[in-house]
């Protein structure tokens, strides 16, 4: 359940915006800042029966995703695709940041 999630919105994300490397980028960090902010809420915010259901189908972060469907080899590849992903996100980030001056 939780790929699928995963995969749904990162798509979502996508076709939403152009099909480019940098949507891509962006789907990414964004789906990735969803599942935090949704897994920091279902911590401190909710109890019983929401809890259960978050906790159950709603994944904490993407490198949980990986780490939870892939061996160890796979999950190291993914997983440093996913730090060189998030690089490139600091990298559009500060540029956007900068040219706004």
């Amino acid at each position: 359940m939780d790929v699928i999630i995963l995969i749904a919105v990162i798509i979502l994300f996508v076709f939403l915006f152009k099909k480019t490397f940098s949507s891509f980028v962006y789907a990414v960090a964004i789906t990735d800042i969803f599942f935090r902010i949704i897994s920091y809420l279902k911590i401190k915010l909710t109890s019983g029966s929401l809890y259960t259901f978050l906790d159950k189908n709603i994944p904490s972060c993407i490198p949980d995703v990986i780490n939870k469907y892939t061996n160890y080899e796979f999950s190291l590849v993914l997983t440093w695709g996913y730090v060189i992903l998030m690089i490139v996100f600091e990298f559009y980030a500060i540029r956007t940041f900068m040219h706004k001056k």
